[in-house]
């Protein structure tokens, strides 16, 4: 006789990861840099589910808000700068290896992923 239970299947957290997670640049070219990310510029910029880093920032991600209907988020971040501390918020929508990011009302930046 055979006895079927349950498997329980742990995966790892990047199968679980948003689409906007990853290292993204402006240009291509920064994509060497991403290694030594906050420390040569220029780099690209690095998202995961709790920090945004780049050269001259950081900011730690509070929260990440699905927008429905839309592959975008809206971030709530603390961010640090230079000796400064402020709350920001910012768009972010991803379009398959794009990720295009509102700063305020002007147009987005678009970032590249870059390869891994």
């Amino acid at each position: 006789m055979i006895r079927w239970g349950l498997v329980f299947v742990m995966l790892p957290m990047a199968a679980l990861a948003e689409p906007w997670h990853g290292i993204w640049s402006a240009d291509p070219e920064w994509c060497a840099n991403a290694a030594r990310i906050g420390s040569v510029t220029p780099a690209p910029i690095d998202l995961t589910d709790t920090e945004m880093r780049g050269y001259e920032n950081t900011c730690d991600i509070i929260s990440a808000d699905a927008l429905s209907g839309l592959n975008a988020w809206e971030l709530g971040m603390e961010c640090h700068s230079e000796g400064d501390v402020y709350d920001e918020k910012r768009l972010v929508m991803v379009d398959d290896a794009t990720l295009f990011m509102w700063f305020g009302a002007e147009e987005p930046v678009r970032f590249d992923r870059c390869p891994s």
